[in-house]
């Protein structure tokens, strides 16, 4: 993992922890390129949420949803 893929992890990392609604949930988070892999377990609106805001954030080339629905 490159530095800017670091950042970009961290970053990820604590707009879940700073969402009201996706802090408690467990998100796993890869980065890769530039790439956010997501994986876990969470409701559906659980997974619209984290998906629309990871891919809101900068420097954030795609996003591959792994999540599953329980």
């Amino acid at each position: 993992m490159g530095f800017r893929d670091m950042d970009l992890d961290d970053q990820v990392r604590a707009a879940i922890r700073r969402d009201e609604h996706l802090s408690s949930l467990r998100i796993d988070v890869r980065v890769r390129n530039g790439i956010v892999y997501l994986t876990g377990a969470v409701s559906a609106g659980a997974r619209d949420h984290a998906l629309r805001m990871v891919r809101g954030l900068e420097s954030v080339a795609a996003v591959v949803d792994q999540l599953s629905v329980a």
